[in-house]
């Protein structure tokens, strides 16, 4: 069974140009290239030269009329390399190794003097990203309204899902195409004495999908620190999760 995971030195088929970049998992078959599109930073992923994650925007909507969405002016970029074994406490595993390579991009917002950093690593199993701001220029403190990721789908997917809710995970899983998580989300929502659903299309991670092809990818997050957990919102016209 073919699987792929979606996660935020020496690099097989790195490639830079002025607004892009596009780094491979130490193997090859994972890409993900980087763009930015008329001052929109976006990102896409292919597993083994098909497209899994169309070009999706990546930002911040700020408090106020603020935002990290666009106007963006790339400043670098920084490779790296990371392979290394690590003993886990408890697992299936006695070890694990952390093999992967590294794209760290470099942003600046001029109107407003404001730093972002755009950091993805691409291992043999799927592409994890994660935004750091510099302590530097004028973002050195905000309020976010709504981080606006996106995963934008190549197609309707089967989906295995639960509805998206701020106060529980009490639900059986849905298996269903992508373009039904509508019709069938009210019937989804079972009763419960702590229930905050929020969107018609709003889902929990981790998402499990399978593509018309077979192969499986997986939509999550890592490294909660200070920071709340994701839930995916879906444009079910456009076939695009956006992070909420």
């Amino acid at each position: 069974m073919k699987r792929f995971l979606l996660m935020a030195g020496l690099f097989l088929g790195l490639a830079f140009t002025l607004n892009a970049a596009e780094m491979a998992s130490p193997n090859g078959v994972i890409k993900v290239n980087f763009e930015l599109n008329n001052g929109v930073p976006t990102y896409s992923v292919t597993f083994r030269g098909k497209m899994m994650i169309k070009p999706s925007r990546l930002g911040y909507e700020l408090s106020g009329a603020e935002n990290l969405l666009d106007g963006f002016t790339l400043l670098g970029q920084e490779t790296a390399r990371q392979d290394e074994t690590w003993k886990p406490v408890w697992g299936e595993n006695s070890e694990i190794r952390n093999h992967y390579t590294e794209l760290l991009v470099k942003l600046v917002q001029p109107s407003t003097d404001r730093y972002m950093n755009i950091r993805f690593r691409v291992y043999n199993e799927g592409v994890g990203l994660r935004y750091e701001f510099p302590q530097k220029g004028k973002l050195n403190h905000f309020v976010v309204k709504d981080e606006r990721t996106e995963f934008a789908m190549t197609g309707d997917h089967i989906a295995w899902w639960i509805p998206g809710d701020y106060d529980t995970q009490e639900y059986e899983y849905t298996r269903s195409k992508l373009s039904e998580i509508r019709s069938l989300l009210t019937k989804a929502v079972t009763d419960n004495l702590s229930q905050t659903t929020f969107s018609t299309t709003g889902v929990q991670t981790s998402l499990m999908l399978k593509t018309a092809d077979g192969i499986y990818m997986n939509l999550h997050e890592a490294a909660l620190v200070n920071y709340p957990a994701m839930h995916l919102n879906l444009d079910d016209k456009q076939m695009v999760f956006t992070s909420c």
